[in-house]
């Protein structure tokens, strides 16, 4: 297990970022007690589907999303496969590059003493997606990015325990017990999807596979176990000590807000606005494949230098462009979520599992797991 640590960090730090945030105004939502049981039920979830999609790849020997759909649905699932994924990482990409230009200029104006202004952010989004993101993201080996997703997940646990820290005084008085729900059934449809898609890792796992240097399948899921359990504790650590620091005052599901205005808070905000910098290349891996197999069509693992290259500067600025242009873009966003983020996390492999294991027999997770696709 030491040996697989970094890709259990790099794994982490792709699951856990802007849905930290929102898991506050879950908990307000939908009550404490059915908040973790949520949580619990979309972890769970997140597994079975991880699990069955890596069996079916490993099962028909693909070794990528886009083959695995070709084999079992020819060439329009592959086209349906490329085209969701690309969808979801783009979209994924833009709205942390939003993040960004929400806060980053804000906090910078505040330390150096310089106006905010549209330049600022223009340019820090610039700065942090040429300067950060397109250097990792030029990097060819997951385990050189873990050096610096250990550091974001350092600040993850940080950023928790300084929210623990503002929710001590509600919780040594208990001031906080008579103003939050712990059940509010009516919340139920609204927050099982921020639960659900704050674990989507599925993307990330056929490049999790061959980056490892003794792939098995057992491997695979320990690595995606690991890390899906670490993101849960920090999920339910979050929206349980935020909620009760907050507790009314959780209107939206971006509880940085909230933060008092002090130069610790402004140094949380910055550290997460590099976070979500640094979070990048974990998104242009799979989507690099993704692009390159959809234009190319080529059956290869290793792209050419030069694909590699081009590629992957279109795929950082894209999004660039389009989060300095399109500062709001919360409908594109919740969209793409419920269109392309339940096919491609939660549909296409139970679709694909299904199709690939039609002689093996279903057992209690995948029933409860198609119920769950039919319910949704």
């Amino acid at each position: 297990m030491a040996q697989n640590w970094p890709y259990v960090i790099n794994l982490s730090n792709s699951i856990i970022g802007i849905s930290t945030l929102a898991m506050p105004f879950c908990f307000k939502q939908c009550g404490i007690l059915l908040g973790i049981l949520l949580l619990l039920l979309s972890t769970w979830l997140t597994l079975v589907s991880c699990q069955i999609l890596m069996k079916a790849g490993v099962t028909s020997r693909r070794s990528s999303y886009g083959f695995l759909a070709y084999y079992t649905y020819g060439v329009s699932g592959k086209l349906a496969v490329e085209l969701g994924m690309i969808g979801l990482q783009i979209g994924t990409l833009i709205a942390q590059i939003v993040v960004i230009g929400d806060f980053g200029p804000i906090i910078l104006a505040k330390i150096f003493g310089i106006p905010s202004s549209s330049n600022l952010r223009t340019g820090l989004i610039m700065f942090l997606c040429l300067g950060v993101g397109l250097p990792l993201g030029l990097l060819k080996d997951l385990r050189a990015v873990s050096r610096a997703s250990t550091i974001c997940v350092c600040f993850y646990v940080v950023f928790i325990l300084y929210v623990l820290g503002l929710s001590a005084p509600n919780l040594l008085t208990g001031a906080w017990y008579p103003k939050v729900h712990f059940w509010k059934a009516d919340g139920l449809f609204e927050t099982l999807p921020i639960f659900s898609f704050s674990f989507g890792c599925q993307t990330q796992l056929f490049i999790l596979y061959d980056a490892l240097p003794e792939p098995s399948l057992k491997t695979v899921n320990g690595i995606t176990s690991s890390a899906i359990n670490l993101c849960a504790v920090a999920y339910l650590l979050m929206g349980f000590f935020g909620y009760i620091a907050f507790h009314e005052d959780v209107i939206t599901g971006d509880i940085i807000k909230l933060f008092p205005n002090t130069l610790f808070a402004d140094i949380m905000k910055l550290g997460f606005v590099i976070s979500t910098a640094i979070t990048i290349p974990l998104i242009i891996f799979p989507c690099r494949v993704s692009l390159y197999n959809l234009l190319f069509s080529q059956v290869r693992i290793h792209i050419p230098e030069i694909h590699f290259k081009v590629l992957t500067l279109l795929i950082v600025l894209g999004p660039m462009i389009v989060g300095i242009l399109v500062p709001n873009v919360e409908f594109i966003l919740g969209f793409n979520g419920a269109t392309m983020g339940t096919l491609m996390c939660f549909v296409f492999p139970a679709m694909f599992f299904l199709k690939v294991n039609k002689g093996e027999s279903r057992g209690i997770a995948q029933v409860f797991y198609i119920f769950f696709l039919n319910l949704s």
